[in-house]
């Protein structure tokens, strides 16, 4: 299966056809290609927009309330520190956005001590949840968001890897930042040791939500496309490739027979494999990552 690369337009190649959805149990025609230059990982056919939302169904975990105690608190804990960085990335009195907020739990920690916090979300139930917050959140993609406000700070966790199209997205985030402006992003390392060991069955594949998987050097080629400068790449201390991944594999040999996304041992799997985060750093870095690139103050 031949086609082009969204990133450098060169030739894709076949790389997985036979991923399955084992979170949410969706069928989709799909598969997976690789570049054959710059190693970037995509899904084809990728959807339309109007597929897009559907592909979300209403107990999706970015959406939905988590029931399980412990994953609320490691969930809290892990928003709670995504708010700190980008408080560090924001001047006083700084204009922040985030792209993909769901139901707003990084824009409430920031509400309050910045006067202009917007939020971009796809999904109806979660903006409308953001919404009744009180947060100012716009119901659509980037690319139905009109505004004449400049950003300090745009911020997308695990959502770059959502787009229909990253580089288009990239440069419509730089027109969006104020001069000295920076976008700070998370997403998935697909040069991971989970990912290289999982393969078609790594959990963070996510199929077929996933349209785009990333390693260091496509990511830093991505924020790079639209003349932003590239001022860090890091590996974030995370298991939740290997917990998907062993969830998955559970499923798959009807070991567990939940339909939940999650099942209820899911945060104990989190807590067995942090320690494989110490592997992971020595053989291509953890499952997650994340990249700031900053607009040229000239």
């Amino acid at each position: 299966m031949a086609g082009s690369c969204v990133l450098c337009g060169e030739r894709t190649e076949l790389l997985y056809d036979d991923c399955r959805d084992f979170e949410y149990f969706m069928t989709n025609p799909a598969n997976l290609v690789r570049c054959s230059n710059c190693r970037l990982v995509a899904m084809d056919p990728t959807p339309t927009r109007a597929e897009l939302p559907l592909l979300y169904p209403p107990d999706y975990h970015s959406f939905a309330t988590e029931g399980n105690p412990l994953a609320r608190f490691l969930l809290g804990r892990y928003q709670r520190r995504q708010a700190g960085r980008c408080r560090k990335h924001l001047p006083p009195g700084g204009r922040f956005l985030e792209i993909g907020c769901a139901n707003g739990d990084v824009l409430a920690e920031l509400a309050d001590q910045f006067p202009v916090v917007h939020g971009i979300e796809l999904s109806d139930e979660a903006a409308a949840a953001a919404q009744a917050r009180g947060l100012d959140v716009f119901c659509g993609t980037l690319e139905e968001f009109e505004t004449d406000q400049q950003y300090d700070l745009i911020f997308m966790s695990h959502v770059i890897e959502h787009v229909l199209d990253p580089v288009a997205t990239i440069a419509r985030i730089t027109s969006l930042l104020a001069p000295g402006g920076v976008v700070y992003l998370e997403t998935p390392n697909v040069g991971s040791l989970d990912a290289k060991i999982w393969k078609q069955r790594w959990g963070l594949i996510h199929y077929p939500r996933h349209l785009y998987l990333f390693d260091r050097q496509t990511v830093r080629r991505l924020i790079e496309s639209s003349g932003l400068e590239t001022e860090a790449v890091r590996w974030e201390p995370n298991s939740c490739g290997w917990a998907l991944s062993v969830q998955s594999e559970l499923r798959r040999h009807g070991i567990d027979h939940s339909r939940a996304p999650r099942s209820r041992y899911y945060p104990l799997l989190l807590l067995a494999f942090l320690p494989m985060n110490l592997l992971d750093a020595a053989f291509g870095g953890t499952a997650f990552m994340s990249a700031v690139g900053r607009k040229s103050r000239g």
